[in-house]
């Protein structure tokens, strides 16, 4: 028999590459435990490094490449590439600045598809833990050797080098929740990928911003469409200071990210942004624990606020907005992931319709010399009553 990996995880100079083959077949499906089970309607996604063939980057990569802590982002605007870009300090201190290039099984970060079983995830011995332990028994069962017959048998069980390249670089695919068993409902009971799926009538829902989950609210109450609004009374007109607001119940835990959020009016004062978690529930209501914000202000403008102090605008003195906004329109505050627990930050809108799976027209509005900490989440404060944010909605690396 034609080995194609040895338990020491090294690869041979020919035929290796016939798993791989197998894995990108149409509506190939696997099964780690060797049972054929049905229905398989849950669609499972995996990012899969290819074994060997990490190298340090060239300008050529960086350019046709994807930031790994940029998958959610690029999921979102419909950006791929087969070529993963590692620029963790890490990485850079192995490969200079350009980091390192990082050839995947498939598209990055749509990843592998994989169509389950629903019951295979829970707690019992055989099945899955979270839609993460599927991929990286997705990745053991790229490993074995051909029968007589020139069929590809796995290696069950799996020697331990391959069980070690595969914990280390396999991984559920940006945008696959771990709280549940990854998306239900979205494969043909006998497990093919639905042929609607990622279409304009069965969109990939890792592409569509998440709405909000609100938490920790205060004064305020939780309208349609992932909407909050300021329902505690008016402070006195001599001393009119924000005083209402929630948080989210998602965290921000790595990657790039962005919270976008539009105002229902002009004439009353609404401030949305990021804030670094701390322990326990939110308690702070007022501007000065949200670290990077934009305030949609009563008197028609907007600013950029830090941490309560605001960041001057490009226009003279004493005017320190960005300039006027209407009622709906879209703006975003975005993170970059610095790759050292930190990330950088950057203040956009959005003009235009913005269909997910495509590039918006975003135009930036000012960056920051503020650097936040993982984890963060969506943080809001109100001063009037009545003001309403509408449509709060968030993209970020879910696992």
């Amino acid at each position: 028999m034609t080995r194609f990996l040895t338990s020491s995880a090294r690869w041979l100079r020919a035929g290796w590459f016939w798993p791989l083959v197998l894995l990108a077949l149409p509506n190939c499906v696997f099964d780690p435990r060797g049972v054929s089970s049905i229905p398989r309607t849950t669609l499972n996604f995996c990012d899969i490094e290819r074994p060997l063939q990490r190298r340090c980057a060239t300008a050529t990569d960086r350019a046709l490449g994807v930031r790994l802590s940029e998958a959610a982002l690029a999921l979102n605007t419909g950006r791929t590439s087969v070529i993963g870009i590692d620029d963790s300090p890490a990485a850079i201190a192995r490969c200079g600045a350009l980091g390192e290039a990082v050839p995947l099984l498939g598209p990055f970060p749509e990843g592998q598809p994989a169509c389950l079983d629903p019951a295979d995830f829970g707690t019992n011995q055989d099945q899955f833990a979270d839609p993460r332990a599927a991929c990286v028994a997705r990745c053991e069962d790229m490993f074995g050797s051909t029968d007589a017959q020139g069929n590809f048998v796995p290696d069950r069980p799996p020697g331990p080098g391959v069980v070690a390249f595969c914990e280390a670089h396999a991984a559920a695919s940006a945008g696959v929740p771990f709280d549940l068993p990854a998306f239900p409902n979205l494969c043909t009971p006998n497990g093919g990928e639905d042929p609607a799926f990622d279409t304009p009538a069965l969109p990939d829902p890792r592409r569509i911003p998440e709405p909000v989950v609100w938490t920790d609210g205060f004064g305020v109450a939780v309208g349609s469409f992932n909407s909050l609004q300021k329902t505690g009374p008016n402070n006195p007109p001599q001393n009119p200071i924000f005083d209402s607001g929630a948080a989210s119940a998602q965290f921000i835990t790595k990657g790039d990210a962005y919270v976008e959020f539009s105002a229902a009016e002009t004439t009353l004062s609404h401030v949305a942004g990021l804030s670094q978690v701390t322990p326990g529930p939110d308690q702070d209501y007022t501007l000065n624990d949200i670290n990077a914000a934009i305030s949609l202000n009563s008197d028609g403008l907007f600013y950029v606020i830090e941490s309560g102090t605001i960041k001057p605008g490009p226009n003279p003195p004493p005017d320190t907005s960005f300039g006027a906004y209407t009622a709906g329109q879209r703006f975003r505050v975005t993170v970059r992931d610095n790759q050292d627990g930190t990330a950088s930050v950057a203040y956009s809108r959005i003009d235009g319709s913005c269909n997910p799976g495509s590039e918006c027209n975003e135009i930036p509005i000012a960056g920051s010399s503020v650097s936040l900490h993982y984890p963060l989440r969506v943080d809001t404060s109100f001063r009037e009553q009545g003001a309403t944010l509408t449509n709060v909605t968030l993209v970020r690396i879910h696992n």
